[in-house]
């Protein structure tokens, strides 16, 4: 088991915390996703996307909550992102409660990431680069992918995927108007295909930039928001 978490969390913690009681407050998003994993429901995903301040000097807070029935018991996953105004990544923590706990901290500072993780194998500490425009994107976390819904078709940034411990690019494939289903409505949307080290994520848009499907081929991950 994991005891208490690291620094960068509680001071990630008191930062939102401070900032949604100080500062103009506009949530962007909430909701809930169903997450299934090869067609099969497995759990849920609940989020809100905020943004706090205004100008130069607003943030973008994201958050979730994950409950996840899988064969070998229930997980649940709580990350928590803070962007910059132009959606650059600040802070990031992640935590993993069930079978296989987990902690992960990213902190951004002089053009580097820095990525600590604690499990019960021990601590581990990774350097990343920091570019312009770079994202970052958890795997199995559907709402995170609000984050790349401005970029366009044909442009590549930067990902960085902490779970994974890795670092990549994103590429946008295409990008297409298409019909589907939410809560049993037929909605309008943008079909967006992304590619990340050559794994396909397939993702809809709505007009907003809202997330409204995923679906992860390579993974079996899929994502189905439940209300409009």
């Amino acid at each position: 088991m994991v005891h208490g978490p690291p620094a960068p969390l509680l001071v990630l913690a008191l930062l939102v915390t401070a900032s949604s009681a100080a500062a103009q407050n506009v949530v962007v998003d909430e909701g809930t996703f169903r997450i299934l994993r090869d067609g099969r429901a497995i759990g849920t995903e609940t989020f809100a996307i905020r943004r706090v301040g205004q100008g130069t000097e607003a943030r973008v807070i994201a958050n979730a909550d994950i409950e996840l029935e899988l064969a070998d018991g229930t997980e649940r996953i709580k990350p928590l992102l803070q962007a910059g105004s132009d959606l650059s990544l600040s802070a990031y923590q992640l935590e993993v409660s069930g079978r296989e706990p987990l902690e992960i901290a990213v902190t951004s500072s002089d053009r580097r990431l820095l990525a600590r993780t604690r499990s019960p194998a021990g601590e581990q500490e990774r350097e990343f680069r920091a570019t312009p425009g770079g994202v970052l994107l958890e795997q199995g976390v559907a709402h995170q992918y609000w984050f790349l819904s401005q970029l366009e078709e044909g442009t590549a940034v930067t990902v960085l995927v902490p779970r994974a411990g890795a670092q990549d690019r994103i590429e946008v494939r295409s990008v297409r108007p298409e019909t589907v289903t939410v809560a049993g409505a037929q909605v309008l949307a943008r079909h967006v295909t992304f590619a990340i080290n050559r794994a396909v994520h397939e993702v809809w848009y709505d007009a907003d930039g809202r997330v409204l499907r995923v679906l992860v081929p390579g993974t079996a991950f899929a994502a189905e928001r439940t209300s409009r």
